[in-house]
């Protein structure tokens, strides 16, 4: 039986669910720096004024542990495993898409 590992692992948003409420960015920080500090987080909540949506964008540190999701009151955030990713980015309506990622500053 194949283990799943970090790099099979697709954190993905549905931007129309998305409130921008910052949750996650607090859930992480206590989950991987023991502090509620947004800035300390690994995944980050930008919003696009001009098409009014908010986009969960994770830090290449990310480890895909799933408490983000856990946490989103939405539901506006889905773990799911490669295969299922590039299956949903083919047929993904506009607004369904894997999180970017981004490599931190301090790289």
């Amino acid at each position: 039986m194949e283990t799943e590992t970090e790099l099979s692992k697709v954190l993905v948003v549905d931007v129309d669910s998305c409130t921008g409420c910052k949750i996650c960015e607090l859930v992480c920080s206590m989950e991987k720096q023991g502090e509620y500090n947004p800035k300390k987080s690994l995944i980050r909540v930008m919003r696009n004024k001009e098409a009014h949506v908010n986009i969960p964008v994770l830090d290449m540190k990310c480890d895909f542990c799933g408490e983000c999701v856990d946490w989103c009151p939405t539901k506006a955030l889905s773990l799911v495993n490669l295969g299922e990713a590039i299956a949903m980015r083919k047929g993904a309506k506009i607004g369904s898409f894997p999180i970017p990622q981004v490599c931190s500053a301090e790289a």
